[in-house]
């Protein structure tokens, strides 16, 4: 099979790779769109580093090739598949204890990582959710993303009625918007790109901020009567990000840190403050299986819409572009379809 595979940084290849190996207890899915994540992204960059050579790719859709003969699960030849491409071990303490998304094992050697840019792929069962038949596979290669922010919106516990702000309107934070509205919310949303904004406020936030040019905690008060976000979601990395995000913070109120920082980053916070306030700083890693279904029912029942979230679709001769554009903040999500 063909696969674009990352040599080292920014050295991407088409090779001819052998298939997958199937055995009694795998599926084989062969790929036809994975989208170009910021995973995918830091490791062409060389930022992150798993091991070379690497198939990159986990936000992936494909199409049922073959069932081993002793996999249990309601799966036909030609069924249209989202994957969950993050293995995860379940033998460690945390997936036992139903915190697989913090799996200690997951790229460790021995354990099948990532693969999405490739044409094939064998996976466990359990990795494989059938999608309704009027999902495309374009949107399901963003049941995994969604996943994601279900996993985020949870750690925050948003209730029915509340106001959430989310600092960053890149394609992680529109999801984040979709998912916060579908939870009960009230959505404002925070960034610089004019053009992100606008997809947002389409997408159902009730308000729209450019903190270049507006104050962001004045406009909060003024949407908030005063009193601030009850939750917060931070998904740019940029450290500006995070201060804002505390800075509206009502009190009792909860903000997640979504997004992972390639250097230590200090809370920009005092402990007094936090404490008077009773604020709650939490973080969010992956998802879990049950995440993963949600997100596939969710898109499935037309409640969270990805379709504007595709800002290009490349193939293996456009790789290397894509990966540059995805990198650009002015695209949302960028596709692969091998």
């Amino acid at each position: 099979m063909k696969a674009a595979v990352l040599i080292e940084p920014r050295n991407v290849l088409i090779q001819e790779v052998e298939d997958p190996t199937m055995t009694d207890t795998r599926v084989l899915v062969r790929i036809r769109s994975c989208g170009i994540c910021t995973l995918e992204q830091r490791l062409y960059q060389g930022d992150l580093k798993i091991h070379y050579p690497i198939i990159p790719g986990h936000e992936a859709s494909g199409e049922i090739v073959e069932i081993g003969s002793r996999v249990i699960g309601d799966f036909a030849s030609g069924m249209h598949v989202a994957l969950d491409l993050i293995t995860r071990c379940g033998q460690c303490y945390f997936c036992r204890t139903g915190r697989s998304n913090l799996c200690v094992n997951r790229f460790k050697p021995g354990q099948q990582a990532l693969g999405g840019f490739g044409e094939l792929i064998a996976v466990r069962g359990m990795q494989v959710y059938p999608i309704p038949d009027d999902m495309t596979l374009q949107e399901a290669a963003f049941v995994e993303p969604v996943a994601c922010c279900i996993r985020s919106m949870k750690k925050l516990e948003v209730e029915l009625g509340e106001t959430v702000l989310i600092v960053g309107a890149g394609p992680m934070g529109i999801m984040h918007l979709q998912v916060a509205r579908a939870m009960g919310a009230r959505v404002f949303i925070s960034d610089p790109n004019v053009v992100r904004l606008e997809v947002a406020r389409r997408l159902g936030a009730s308000a729209s901020i450019d903190p270049s040019k507006e104050d962001l905690q004045e406009t909060i008060r003024s949407e908030t009567g005063g009193i601030g976000v009850d939750a917060c979601v931070v998904t740019s990395p940029a450290p500006a990000a995070l201060s804002s995000g505390l800075s509206v913070l009502a009190k009792a109120g909860r903000l997640n840190i979504y997004t992972s920082y390639m250097e230590k980053m200090p809370l920009p916070m005092d402990a007094n403050k936090m404490h008077q306030n009773e604020s709650l700083i939490t973080g969010s890693e992956g998802r879990t299986e049950f995440d993963f279904h949600q997100a596939v029912k969710l898109i499935g029942y037309g409640m969270i819409d990805v379709k504007p979230l595709i800002s290009q679709v490349v193939d293996y001769e456009h790789i290397c572009e894509g990966i540059e554009a995805a990198m650009s903040p002015n695209t949302l999500r960028v596709l692969l379809e091998p």
